[in-house]
C-alpha cells in the first residue's frame, strides 16, 4: 500500500511540473523526418503539437520554445550566472538561411547569391536579385556543371559573359545574364538569358518589376562526318509586362509595356529623300491613290476615303499629281483622330482602335518614317522611326507602287539564322551564314490584353542578311572568294524600357547606321542611346568594353584604337608609357630617346579595301561589328600562287553596291608580297599593291585623335574623302632589318599614291587634285658595345615625309628629321645603376622654314632596385635638359627633374 501511494505521488508530481515520464525533446523537422526506405527528409512539415504543453491551466507561457524544450527552462525561474557564465547567443542565420526547392525539398542552409524569375499575370512579377557576395566572393561569376562520358553541360551566371553565336546574329563582349551550354561528341547547344531592364551590376536587394525588356537566345550545332558542321540559332529581345498572360506570343513578338499601352491621338508619317546629297528624285507621294484603314475592337473597319478622313499634308513641293521631297525636304502626313471629321464619321471612338494600316502610293528614292503622340522622347517630342526605304536611286517613277504597313510601337527584335561550316574538305574551307530579322511592333489599346503584331511592310515582313566565304589551297596555288548581302532593314538592335515601361525613342532606330536621324526635339541623344541594346556590339578594338553607350553596359569605351595595341595591354602602342595613373601627352614617335624605336602610324602598311585612306585594320566606327557593312552587297575574289619561298602573287576583283542607292565600289587589283629572313642578309619585307578603283560609297570613321594619349585624346568623326572615284591606286612598302654582330640596321619606305583618271572638269566638281600621296622613308642605325660593365649604344635615325594629305586632315607636308643619340649604362653599386644619354635632333620643314629647328638634350638617371615588404621597389631619380633653337625664333631651354618610386611583383 505504501509503495502504491509513493508511485501515485511521483506521478502527480511529474504531472504538476508538466513533464511526462517518457517526455522527449521535440525538434520538429529541424533534424529531418524519417521517410520510407530509411530516408531522411528535410521538407517542411508544418507546426506540430507539443504534448508536454497540453494541460488544463489558465496561466500563459511567455518563454522561447527552444529554452523550454532544450534547456528545461521555466518561466518563473530567474537568471543567475554565478556558476555558469552567460554565453552570447549564436545568431540563427550564422550559417545562412534555409532554402527549399519547388517541391519543398531543402536545398541548403546558406546564402542566396543570384535569383531571377517571373510570375504572371500579376504586378511586380519579374524579380532579379544579385547578392553583394556574388561580387565579393565570386567576382560576379558562378559556374555549375556536370559530365558523364561524352555528355557535358555548364551553367554560367555572370555580369561579364563573353558570348558569341555567329558574327551577324549575336556577339557581345560583356553579357549580364545566364548562359547554359551542353556538348556531346556530335552536338553543341547554348541558351542565353538576360533581363535588360533595371540597374546593372550587383545591388544586394531584390528588384521586382512589372515592365521588362528581356533577351533570350539559343543555338544548336551538329557535326556531320569529319568535315561538315551545321548550326541554327535564334535571338530575341522583347518588351513585356507581367500583368499579361500571353507568355508564348510575347516571347517572340513582344508585348506592350504599361507605359506603351496608352491611347494614341495622332499619327505622323514622314517621307524623305533617301539620297539627299543629289537633291533630286526624292520621295514622290500621290495623295489620290493613298488611303488609311482603321480597325476597331468589334472587328468593324473604316477606310479613310469612305469617311473623308484625310491627313494634313505639310512640307514638300506640289507637282503634277504628287508631292515631292528632294534633298533635305520633308513631307509630313498628320492623321489626327481628334479631327471632327473622324469623330463624326467613324464607326468607333479612338479608344476602340486596335489597328491602323496605311496604303501609300510612292515612287522614286524615298524613306518612310512614322511616329505618334505616344512615340516620343523624354521631353514629349514625337520621334519618327524608320519603316522602309527604296532600293537604288530611282528618279523617273519607274518604281511607283502602293506600300502597305501598320502603325505600332516597337515590341521585339527577333533573329533566326543558319550556318554551314566546311573544314579542310579536299583542301577547301567554307563558312556560310543566313539570317532573317523581324522588327515587331504593336498598336496599343488599353482595353485589350493582347495586341496584333506586325513587322516591316506588306510583302517584306523580314530583312535578310547572308555571307559566304570560300577558300581553297592546292599548293602552289590558292583561292579565296567572299559574297555577302545585308539588307538595309536588317536589325540587331532593340529599345529597352525603364521600370515604368517608358521608352525614350530619340536615339532612333538608325543609331549606328548611315541614316540621318531627324526629329523636332532637343533631348540628350547620348542619354537616349542608353535605352538601346545591341545583339552585335560595336567593339572595334575587341576589348572587354563595348564602344557604344548602351543599356546593358553602364558607360561606353572612350579609348578606342583598333590595331594600335598589338601587345594587348589596352594602351596604344604609339604611346606605351602613357597610362591612366601617370599621364604622358607626348607620343613615343616624338618623345626624346623613345622616338628612335617608334615610328609614325603613317608608316604602317595594310589593306584599304574601302579606299578611305585608312588601313582597314586600324579603322573604328560606331556601327555593329558585322563582317560586312549593312546596306551593302557584293563579292570579292582573288587567286594566287606561291612563286618562290616567301613570295606570293595575288590577282583579284571586287564588286560592291550600296543597296539603298546607286553607289558602288569596283576594283581590280594585284598584290605581290615577299617576306624572307636570312641570318646573313637579314629580314626583307616587300609589299606591292596596284589597283584600279571606282568607289563613291562613303565610309566614315570615328578615330582616336590625337593619336597619342589616353586622357588627352578623343574619338573624332572623320569623313571619307572619296578620293578613289575613278583612280589608280599604288601602295608600296619595303622593310629591311639587318643584324651584324652588335650592329643593327633598319630601313623602311612606305608609298601610297591615288592618281585620278578623271578629266580636269570632273575632278573639279569633286574638289579633287590630280593626285594624293604619302611617301615616308626611315633609316636607322644602332650599335651596342660593352667595355667591362659599361654599355654604350650610339644611334642614328633619319625620317623623311612627303605628303599631300594626312590621316586627320588635308595638309601638304615635306620634312626631313635627323636624329643622333647615345646612351651609356653602368652599374654603380649592387642594385644601383646609372644611365646617361644625349640626343641631337635636326628638323627641316621644307614647306615652312619657320618650323625648322635643332635641339640638343642631355639626361641622367639613377635607378635602384630593392626588395621591400614582399614588393620589388624601383626608385628612379633623374634630370634632363633640352635646348631647342628655331631658325626664326629665339632658343628655348626646358628642364625636367623627377623622383619616382614604383612597387611591383617582379
Amino acid at each position: 500500500m505504501l509503495k502504491t501511494t509513493r508511485n501515485i505521488a511521483c506521478l502527480l508530481l511529474l504531472i504538476s511540473t508538466g513533464r511526462s515520464v517518457d517526455a522527449q525533446i521535440e525538434y520538429g523537422s529541424l533534424l529531418g523526418s524519417q521517410q520510407a526506405g530509411r530516408r531522411v527528409s528535410y521538407a517542411p512539415q508544418g507546426p506540430g503539437t507539443m504534448l508536454g504543453a497540453i494541460e488544463p491551466a489558465v496561466r500563459r507561457w511567455f518563454l522561447p520554445q527552444h529554452m523550454y524544450a532544450e534547456h528545461r527552462w521555466r518561466q518563473w525561474e530567474y537568471t543567475n550566472y554565478a556558476n555558469e557564465p552567460f554565453e552570447r547567443p549564436v545568431s540563427t542565420d550564422l550559417a545562412g538561411d534555409y532554402f527549399y526547392d519547388l517541391y519543398g525539398n531543402r536545398v541548403t542552409q546558406g546564402w542566396l547569391i543570384f535569383n531571377s524569375g517571373q510570375s504572371s499575370p500579376q504586378d511586380l512579377g519579374n524579380v532579379l536579385y544579385k547578392s553583394n557576395r556574388f561580387k565579393s566572393w565570386f567576382a560576379e561569376l558562378v559556374v555549375a556543371g556536370d559530365h558523364k562520358g561524352q555528355y557535358h553541360y555548364a551553367l554560367s551566371v555572370s555580369s561579364n559573359l563573353r558570348t558569341t553565336f555567329t558574327p551577324m546574329s549575336f556577339s557581345k563582349p560583356r553579357l549580364d545574364g545566364i548562359q547554359f551550354d551542353v556538348a556531346t561528341d556530335k552536338y553543341d547547344g547554348t541558351l542565353v538569358y538576360s533581363r535588360l531592364t533595371g540597374p546593372r551590376g550587383t545591388q544586394g536587394i531584390e528588384i521586382p518589376q512589372t515592365n521588362n525588356t528581356t533577351l533570350f537566345g539559343g543555338r544548336l550545332a551538329a557535326q556531320i562526318g569529319d568535315f561538315v558542321k551545321v548550326g541554327a540559332h535564334t535571338v530575341n529581345v522583347h518588351q513585356s509586362n507581367t500583368r499579361s498572360s500571353s507568355l508564348v506570343d510575347n516571347q517572340f513578338r513582344g508585348g506592350l509595356t504599361t507605359g506603351q499601352n496608352q491611347t494614341i491621338s495622332n499619327i505622323q508619317i514622314v517621307l524623305a529623300d533617301d539620297s539627299p546629297e543629289d537633291g533630286v528624285g526624292g520621295a514622290a507621294y500621290f495623295p489620290s491613290g493613298s488611303d488609311v484603314i482603321i480597325t476597331y475592337r468589334d472587328g468593324t473597319v473604316d477606310r479613310g476615303s469612305d469617311i473623308r478622313f484625310k491627313p494634313i499634308v505639310e512640307g514638300g513641293v506640289a507637282e503634277r499629281g504628287f508631292v515631292s521631297a528632294n534633298g533635305r525636304e520633308r513631307i509630313r502626313l498628320i492623321y489626327d483622330f481628334n479631327d471632327p471629321v473622324f469623330i463624326n464619321q467613324s464607326r468607333g471612338d479612338l479608344v476602340e482602335i486596335v489597328g491602323v494600316e496605311f496604303q501609300l502610293v510612292l515612287g522614286n528614292d524615298y524613306q518612310i518614317w512614322m511616329t505618334s503622340d505616344q512615340q516620343t522622347s523624354n521631353g514629349g517630342d514625337p520621334v519618327p522611326l524608320l519603316v522602309a526605304r527604296s532600293e537604288g536611286n530611282i528618279k523617273d517613277l519607274t518604281n511607283l507602287r502602293t506600300i502597305s504597313f501598320n502603325y505600332g510601337l516597337p515590341t521585339a527584335t527577333t533573329l533566326v539564322g543558319w550556318t554551314l561550316n566546311l573544314s579542310d574538305m579536299w583542301g577547301m574551307d567554307l563558312y556560310g551564314e543566313y539570317d532573317l530579322s523581324w522588327s515587331y511592333r504593336k498598336y496599343p489599346n488599353v482595353q485589350q490584353e493582347s495586341h496584333k503584331a506586325t513587322s516591316g511592310i506588306e510583302g517584306k515582313r523580314k530583312a535578310p542578311a547572308w555571307m559566304l566565304n570560300l577558300s581553297k589551297k592546292a599548293h602552289p596555288f590558292f583561292f579565296f572568294g567572299e559574297a555577302y548581302a545585308l539588307d538595309p532593314g536588317y536589325n540587331t538592335q532593340s529599345f529597352v524600357a525603364n521600370a515604368s515601361g517608358i521608352i525614350d525613342y530619340s536615339a532612333g532606330s538608325a543609331a549606328g547606321s548611315d541614316i540621318e536621324v531627324f526629329w523636332d526635339g532637343s533631348s540628350n541623344v547620348q542619354a537616349a542611346q542608353s535605352n538601346l541594346v545591341e545583339l552585335v556590339d560595336d567593339n572595334d578594338d575587341q576589348d572587354r568594353i563595348p564602344d557604344n553607350f548602351r543599356a546593358d553596359w553602364g558607360s561606353p569605351d572612350l579609348q578606342v584604337f583598333p590595331g594600335w595595341d598589338e601587345n594587348g595591354d589596352f594602351l596604344p602602342d604609339l604611346n606605351q608609357n602613357d597610362n591612366r595613373v601617370k599621364m604622358n601627352s607626348i607620343p613615343d614617335y616624338e618623345e626624346p630617346f623613345l622616338r628612335f624605336s617608334v615610328d609614325r602610324p603613317e608608316f604602317l602598311f595594310g589593306m584599304d579595301m574601302n579606299n578611305n585612306f585608312w588601313v582597314d585594320q586600324y579603322e573604328n566606327d560606331d556601327a555593329p561589328d558585322y563582317p560586312y557593312r549593312k546596306d551593302h552587297k557584293g563579292y570579292n575574289v582573288y587567286g594566287g600562287a606561291h612563286l618562290a619561298q616567301g613570295m606570293r602573287l595575288m590577282l583579284g576583283n571586287m564588286r560592291e553596291e550600296k543597296i539603298s542607292s546607286d553607289l558602288e565600289n569596283k576594283s581590280i587589283y594585284a598584290l605581290l608580297t615577299y617576306d624572307v629572313a636570312s641570318s646573313r642578309y637579314g629580314s626583307l619585307r616587300f609589299f606591292q599593291m596596284v589597283k584600279h578603283v571606282e568607289d563613291n560609297i562613303p565610309d566614315p570613321l570615328l578615330q582616336w585623335a590625337p593619336e597619342n594619349t589616353i586622357r588627352g585624346g578623343r574619338l573624332t568623326p572623320i569623313k571619307d574623302p572619296l578620293i578613289a572615284r575613278d583612280t589608280f591606286v599604288n601602295q608600296t612598302f619595303v622593310g629591311h632589318v639587318l643584324n651584324v654582330g652588335s650592329l643593327k640596321w633598319v630601313n623602311k619606305a612606305n608609298y601610297v599614291l591615288y592618281r585620278q583618271l578623271m578629266d580636269r572638269e570632273k575632278r573639279a566638281s569633286f574638289n579633287l587634285d590630280q593626285s594624293d600621296f604619302f611617301l615616308g622613308i626611315i633609316n636607322k642605325l644602332s650599335y651596342r658595345h660593352e667595355i667591362g660593365k659599361v654599355r654604350l649604344q650610339p644611334r642614328w635615325k633619319s625620317e623623311f615625309r612627303h605628303q599631300t594629305r594626312g590621316l586627320f586632315n588635308i595638309q601638304e607636308h615635306t620634312s626631313l628629321t635627323q636624329l643622333l643619340s647615345a646612351i651609356v649604362q653602368l652599374p654603380l653599386l649592387k642594385v644601383t645603376n646609372l644611365e646617361a644619354g644625349i640626343e641631337y635632333v635636326l628638323f627641316n620643314d621644307m614647306e615652312d622654314d619657320s618650323q625648322d629647328f635643332d635641339s640638343l638634350l642631355g639626361a641622367i638617371q639613377f635607378t635602384n632596385t630593392s626588395a621591400y615588404q614582399g614588393y620589388v621597389i624601383k626608385s628612379l631619380v633623374g634630370v634632363s635638359i633640352e635646348r631647342k633653337a628655331f631658325v626664326q625664333a629665339e632658343a628655348s631651354t626646358g628642364t625636367q627633374a623627377f623622383i619616382t618610386v614604383y612597387a611591383g611583383l617582379e
